[in-house]
């Protein structure tokens, strides 16, 4: 079994910059109420179809996250095997998170930035339920607890 300090050297080098960059938007996500999607409002032409119209810091936010390597297409499995089914059960599995842990929160971030290129919704739902937020804030409380100091 590895030691802590190995697993959390690991992850900063792995995710560490990708994280950094994400971790800029730690405020836009605490300080933003629930408007990160509202339906067309038919301003550029009349539609039948009701879709959505995404705020463009999430839109960011999902654009950047889509292309790091803490995108698991295998989100289903860290599901099934935590028993997650609700939007509660993954903000208490997040607080219990640990360094031994990171392939959950990846699973996580996971979940709604790949579940959003199909099924729109998915990314205003992570961030209106708080995921996206608690996933980074999470790492963000590992990696100052692990960084090594200068």
């Amino acid at each position: 079994m590895e030691s802590e300090n190995t697993l959390a050297d690991q992850m900063i080098t792995t995710y560490g910059r990708e994280l950094e960059m994400l971790f800029g938007f730690i405020p836009y996500f605490s300080e933003k109420s629930n408007t990160f999607a509202k339906n067309y409002d038919g301003a550029q032409g009349e539609s039948k179809l009701n879709f959505p119209v995404f705020d463009s810091v999430l839109l960011d936010f999902v654009k950047k996250a889509s292309k790091t390597k803490l995108m698991d297409r295998n989100y289903p499995y860290i599901y099934s095997r935590n028993r997650i089914r609700t939007h509660e059960d993954e903000r208490k599995c997040i607080e219990r998170c640990t360094i031994r842990d990171v392939d959950i929160l990846r699973g996580f971030l996971s979940k709604y930035v790949l579940e959003g290129m199909h099924r729109g919704p998915a990314w205003a739902e992570g961030a209106r339920e708080g995921i996206y937020l608690g996933v980074l804030l999470k790492f963000k409380e590992l990696i100052d607890f692990y960084k090594k100091p200068k």
